[in-house]
């Protein structure tokens, strides 16, 4: 799907555990993103202080949708 973060939109895809019951459906998921696609820099793409700092972000959720 489409994942927009700072104005920016980027088509991914992860992984998820899905299940579907009488009573509803529930999702979990957890995955990593690379902030930089999504212009999420500090102090500037070529600053060494943005070297130091992880690029990989963890992303969770968990969806409970019930009847």
């Amino acid at each position: 799907g489409n994942f927009t973060l700072k104005g920016v939109t980027k088509n991914i895809s992860f992984p998820a555990k899905i299940m579907v019951t009488e009573n509803g459906v529930t999702a979990n998921t957890e995955f990593l993103i690379d902030r930089s696609q999504w212009g999420l820099n500090y102090k500037g793409q070529n600053n060494p202080t943005d070297w130091v700092i992880s690029k990989e972000v963890t992303i969770k959720f968990a969806l409970n949708a019930t009847k």
